[in-house]
């Protein structure tokens, strides 16, 4: 029997990994805008794996979900300084990321980018910056390191608990100017993603498919010559991603899918990274390339004089990505098998899903303001506050009649038409799909609900009801099983069902929405994500 460490994968995958190569060694870890490196101390010894980390997420038996979930691949990763050069070769190809023009093998003089057309959907810029700071409080399974609090601190919390390392960060000034903390989180599958007050994205967790968007392999320690730094180390902690720092990259959007990683900068630039998964195994990141484990620019929109076409959002569900222009398309790749694409993907040909194309919502005449995604489905808002659905629908989760899945956008003609969530949302909450476990956050004695011609799902979005009526909702994150809310006013609610602990509130399940940043406690909820086994919030104190 092997004594290997046990494996490891997200829950919100499905198949087994890939393996790779092995890989030559990597260049040293920088820092980051002169400031010193982001781990504290390292132990004098690597520290040796938890029995934690073979905890896995227990599976509800679904029947909208792909085939069985798959355990971390063991094979050597090319998590290396190949990755470097691969990115390279990739700059140099003309169809993936252009060339510059020229003439007569010389570069050409390009004009500068000048937008004097107003855009349809403005592009997205920094969030106020309170003070007290935002502080990164974790909550769920962090045994992947996910959590961001180093090798030692590999539990299982029930309850939101404050990330030390980030509030010893905070107080140095890390992120910023005095007292800065975090702008936005997102949660993927195994991994984490957050934004400072500086722009800078930051990342930890398991990077076996490259989701980190960092090289964390073969890492030479500065403090000792001829050695590596511990990966547990360079994984359990959040490290800045420096070639993103390097080109001044201004963050201020986030995603994160089940490996694949998605930032969006003030200027609308789009950077991607990681590897997509189909329902057999690895797809990779695009038609040559497995795994990209650095920043990639892979979408360039139309433009012509005076009118450059940006991206202003990006969303991720577990193995696909859609993207929000400044002009109101909307753009998909990734795995495609349930329609998520809004396209049809061809079994033989599932790589072509790697590119990214535009949807169209009905007529070209639409215009989107909003998108979101679920793990194989995805959804949009035109301008008129139609909203449409398409993809996995097998439990009515794209709030359509009941069908395998929704290869293209259709407009979800219900209660929920028409409403304006995009521009002037009311705070109210709509719910459909799977309700075996108290997914959908409504009351047993809801009318609609009772009247649900089956039992273990429902079809037409019906109104989440919260206690406070004065109070609207002005976030929501879904996960695998659970669903988290905050409000106007700095509350937090949690409904659905649990497996180690990612509700927040010490239950496995709760029907309806559930506190977990009350009224009268000392903190204020900012925004939530949930991630595969995990779920991460900024709270900010009220003193």
């Amino acid at each position: 029997m092997s004594n290997q460490p046990p494996l490891r994968r997200s829950t919100r995958a499905s198949s087994v990994g890939p393996t790779g190569t092995v890989p030559p060694r990597a260049a040293p870890l920088p820092t980051t805008n002169g400031t010193a490196k982001p781990a504290p101390l390292k132990p004098t010894k690597p520290v040796a794996r938890t029995d934690s980390r073979s905890s896995k997420r227990v599976s509800s038996p679904v029947r909208d979900s792909p085939p069985r979930k798959r355990a971390r691949s063991r094979g050597v990763q090319s998590d290396t300084e190949d990755s470097k050069a691969s990115t390279l070769k990739k700059a140099m190809s003309s169809r993936k990321l252009g060339r510059k023009p020229t003439l007569n093998g010389l570069a050409t003089v390009t004009e500068e980018h000048q937008q004097t057309k107003p855009y349809f959907n403005p592009l997205p810029t920094p969030p106020a910056h309170p003070r007290p700071a935002n502080q990164l409080f974790v909550w769920g399974a962090g045994n992947f390191g996910q959590f961001g609090m180093g090798p030692d601190v590999l539990d299982e919390f029930t309850s939101p608990k404050r990330n030390t390392w980030v509030d010893a960060k905070i107080k140095e000034g890390v992120f910023g100017s005095e007292g800065a903390g975090l702008e936005a989180v997102a949660a993927g599958g195994l991994h984490t993603l957050f934004i400072d007050e500086k722009g800078t994205v930051w990342s930890c967790g398991v990077n076996d498919d490259a989701a980190l968007g960092r090289v964390t392999k073969d890492i030479p320690d500065p403090d000792n010559p001829g050695s590596f730094i511990d990966i547990d180390i360079i994984t359990s902690y959040p490290y800045p991603l420096q070639s993103l720092v390097d080109e001044s990259f201004r963050a201020v959007r986030i995603a994160a899918g089940d490996s694949v990683s998605a930032a969006i900068g003030t200027d609308g630039d789009l950077r991607v990274w990681g590897s997509f998964r189909a329902n057999e195994g690895s797809l990779g990141f695009s038609s040559d390339t497995r795994h990209e484990f650095l920043p990639a620019s892979i979408l360039h929109l139309a433009h012509k004089p005076g009118d450059f076409e940006k991206a202003v959002s990006v969303v991720a569900g577990n193995n696909h990505l859609l993207v929000l222009t400044t002009h109101g398309n909307v753009y998909a790749w990734g795995a495609g098998e349930h329609g998520q694409l809004g396209r049809k993907i061809i079994d033989r040909r599932k790589i072509h899903g790697t590119v990214p194309e535009k949807i169209t919502l009905g007529t070209r005449s639409n215009r989107a303001v909003v998108i979101g995604a679920g793990n194989h489905c995805s959804f949009a808002v035109d301008d008129n506050g139609d909203v449409w659905g398409w993809g996995l629908n097998s439990m009515g989760q794209t709030g359509l009649e009941v069908s395998d899945e929704i290869q293209s956008p259709k407009k979800i003609e219900s209660t929920l038409q028409k409403v304006p969530w995009g521009r002037c949302s009311a705070g109210k909450v709509y719910a459909c799909g799977r309700c075996d476990s108290g997914q959908l956050g409504v009351k047993e004695d809801d009318e609609k609900y009772e009247a649900r011609p089956n039992k273990d799902f429902v079809v037409e979005p019906i109104l989440v009801s919260f206690d406070d009526l004065e109070d609207p909702i002005v976030h929501i994150s879904v996960g695998t099983h659970n669903n988290m809310a905050t409000s106007r006013d700095g509350l937090l609610y949690a409904w659905g069902a649990e497996t180690q602990g990612e509700l927040g509130v010490k239950e496995k399940e709760a029907k309806t929405p559930t506190p977990v940043v009350r009224r009268e406690g000392k903190f204020l909820a900012t925004t939530v994500a949930c991630g595969g086994q995990h779920t991460l919030g900024l709270f900010r104190s009220k003193e």
